[in-house]
């Protein structure tokens, strides 16, 4: 008897309507080794995994990919996250990043808020979009960012991550703001969703 057979009742309780067992692999080891991952974005866009396949992983080719990069991590495919034991390297690759590419796979964030979980996916999805387009005409005539402005994004985002980051208007987050942006768009464009 295989341990999903033992634990199912633990996992799933007496539900008749289960759970996703790779997506309980993937987001458990997330949960159990960072106590800021109270919110998870995963997802398997055609773009997202067109960038975790490609050898280099994601590269510098677009002002979002530069601030993407410093907080992303690899987790190399190992086939559908079905064995429990994936878990322990799932968390080191992770390490103290919010941002994973999971090769041949697809791409995941997390956070502390759901705004902080949505930007880190946001950002990451554009930043594979631009790159699956930019690489649609061979790698030939792609222009990578030059040193010395990755280098300056990297300050850059150091700054926003000493506080530089927080409007001083409203002392609120880019993570806040852009959330708080995205949830007016939905009621707007989709009213009575919540109900």
């Amino acid at each position: 008897m295989s341990l999903w057979a033992r634990h199912r009742r633990h996992f799933i309780g007496d539900y008749d309507y289960g759970i996703n067992y790779a997506g309980f692999v993937i987001h458990s080891a997330i949960h159990a080794a960072r106590p800021d991952a109270l919110w998870i974005a995963h997802f398997h866009t055609t773009n997202g995994v067109g960038a975790s396949a490609h050898a280099e992983g994601l590269l510098p080719l677009s002002q979002t990919a530069l601030y993407v990069i410093p907080r992303l991590s690899y987790h190399d495919y190992e086939g559908v996250a079905l064995h429990l034991e994936e878990r322990e390297r799932l968390q080191a690759d992770l390490g103290q990043n919010k941002l994973l590419l999971l090769r041949n796979h697809g791409t995941l964030a997390l956070g502390s808020t759901p705004g902080e979980a949505w930007t880190g996916i946001y950002s990451l999805e554009k930043a594979a979009a631009a790159q699956v387009a930019a690489l649609s005409v061979g790698r030939d005539h792609v222009l990578i960012a030059p040193e010395d402005a990755q280098e300056e994004a990297r300050r850059q985002l150091a700054g926003e991550a000493t506080g530089n980051g927080v409007n001083r208007d409203t002392r609120k987050s880019h993570h806040q703001l852009a959330w708080e942006a995205v949830r007016r768009k939905v009621d707007r464009q989709l009213p009575g969703y919540a109900v």
